[in-house]
């Protein structure tokens, strides 16, 4: 048998920019549905990401939206 470890370094996010955006935060971020200050948001609905290794959060800020 072998074991497949797969990096992904990189992810494209597509989403209504009318109605959604996209912002990366820390995990307390993410657990309480916060945008921490200095958290980077995206806005095109079609963001291509590079992702730092280890664990990545994302949420919508749009108001109402995370918490659904």
């Amino acid at each position: 048998m072998t074991d497949f470890v797969i990096y992904i370094d990189q992810e494209v996010f597509n989403y209504s920019p009318a109605a959604h955006n996209l912002v990366a935060v820390n995990k307390v971020g993410y657990n309480t549905c916060t945008t921490p200050r200095g958290s980077k948001v995206y806005k095109t609905g079609k963001d291509q990401i590079k992702l730092v290794k280890g664990q990545n959060f994302f949420i919508c800020s749009v108001a109402g939206h995370c918490l659904e």
